[in-house]
């Protein structure tokens, strides 16, 4: 179970097919089919979510979800990292002071933070711990009548 947001699928005059995050005014993007639409959906919205990392905003919750169709789910280690940037947000952690705390340059931190870098795992538990926080995963719950091998 992942954690994404949902979006809008609209038909365009042209024949084109837009997709709108309805809780993300800045994510828009398109395709000529609605798989190709579809795919470009998780580029746009990370693409909008570091713009709002850039500016220092909070990250948006409309339209966040771990269910349902229609929505561009985040790859664990985004997730992860954008739980890494809300808590420095919420607790007023600079991007070196964590640097200081972790003992790495601050560089390290920025590329800790940039979605589209492939950061270590343990690095963001060490970066949530130094912030006395953790990442919560929640488990998909069993259905009934079904076996899991």
């Amino acid at each position: 179970m992942g954690f994404g947001y949902r979006y809008a699928l609209e038909r365009q005059e042209n024949g084109w097919w837009l997709v709108r995050f309805p809780g993300i005014p800045e994510a828009l993007t398109e395709g000529e089919t609605q798989d190709e639409a579809r795919a470009n959906a998780l580029d746009c919205l990370i693409a909008a979510l570091e713009g709002y990392m850039k500016a220092g905003k909070p990250l948006p919750r409309d339209g966040a979800s771990h269910a349902g169709q229609d929505r561009a789910v985040l790859p664990s280690l985004v997730t992860a990292k954008l739980a890494v940037y809300e808590t420095m947000r919420k607790q007023g952690w600079s991007k070196l002071k964590l640097a200081k705390q972790l003992g790495m340059p601050e560089n390290s931190v920025r590329r800790l933070l940039d979605l589209r870098h492939s950061s270590h795992m343990w690095v963001i538990d060490e970066a949530l711990t130094k912030m006395n926080a953790e990442l919560s995963i929640d488990l998909p719950k069993a259905r009934r009548g079904r076996h899991v091998a």
